[in-house]
């Protein structure tokens, strides 16, 4: 003998309570009541006809979960939407953002909103979860999917900037400059050049990985520096210097740094021109075993 209200379970039949019937039985009932319903245009038996704009059984379980928090209803209604959620993170993949992390992401802004949802407002769920969703990644992009903290102006400016740069490549043709971008954003130049700075801080490298041409990133990103070597040559010539004689130092001071020449010189020591010239080489001569050899 079969009992009313019996459903499989494991290849055994499982008997419900009467309690469990009865609240079956009005969740089916509520469903019916809130399910939103899109009014559609019949040409015969009734000028317009009513039916629902959602799935009457996913309809259901929000109207259990809405009433009694059970975590098993909660489990198969993500398990229902598992799927949106992965595709509204592909959707809103941006290249360097682990898939693994943009999924988990939706999934969790998926549960949040399955726990807020209200069927008695009569809202179909995924109108009221996509926004969700949404915003969830986005505040995810912001906040941990660069590699170094930036403003919130470079936040705010990072995804409106690649629009306005892909419009405007198709209408010239070409890649637009960087005051063509702020023109068309009607945005001050300066602030779009800090973007641009901060866009390579959404991800970083190891200098001990390959690059394209099979090297390691870190043989080519060092660059002779100008200006550490100006400071070391400075420094090897103020020891040199003090190596010297005063009269050495002064005739150097008068010819290499207030520029006087040779004549003007000679006029100040009282001497020939040639004079000049053959005590300035002898000065070099005594100052060059203390200088860098880059100098």
């Amino acid at each position: 003998m079969i009992l009313r209200g019996a459903r499989t379970c494991g290849g055994r039949r499982a008997v419900r309570s009467p309690l469990a019937r009865l609240r079956a039985a009005r969740d089916v009932a509520r469903a019916a009541l809130t399910a939103p319903r899109q009014t559609i245009p019949r040409t015969w038996v009734l000028p317009l006809a009513a039916r629902p704009s959602v799935d009457l059984g996913d309809w259901t379980l929000h109207v259990a979960y809405a009433d009694r928090r059970d975590p098993q209803v909660l489990d198969t209604l993500v398990q229902r939407y598992s799927g949106f959620a992965t595709a509204m993170a592909r959707r809103l993949y941006r290249r360097g953002e682990p898939m693994d992390d943009l999924v988990q992401v939706s999934h969790e802004a998926l549960m949040l909103s399955l726990q807020r949802f209200d069927p008695g407002r009569g809202t179909p769920f995924l109108a009221y979860a996509t926004p969700t969703i949404q915003g969830t990644l986005r505040r995810h992009f912001r906040d941990a999917g660069w590699t170094l903290r930036v403003p919130r102006q470079v936040h705010d400016l990072a995804k409106p900037q690649r629009d306005a740069f892909d419009l405007l490549s198709q209408d010239l043709g070409r890649a637009p400059t960087l005051a063509e971008v702020a023109d068309f954003m009607s945005v001050p130049l300066p602030h779009l050049e800090a973007a641009e700075r901060a866009r390579h801080a959404r991800s970083t490298t190891s200098i001990d990985s390959p690059d394209l041409n099979g090297g390691e990133p870190g043989h080519s990103l060092g660059h002779l520096d100008a200006g550490l070597i100006g400071a070391e040559n400075r420094m090897a010539l103020r020891r040199g210097l003090a190596q010297l004689g005063d009269d050495d130092v002064r005739l150097l001071s008068w010819y290499y740094f207030e520029e006087e020449t040779q004549s003007r010189i000679a006029a100040r020591l009282g001497c020939s021109q040639m004079q000049v010239s053959r005590l300035l080489s002898q000065a070099i001569q005594r100052l060059r075993p203390f200088l860098s050899p880059n100098l």
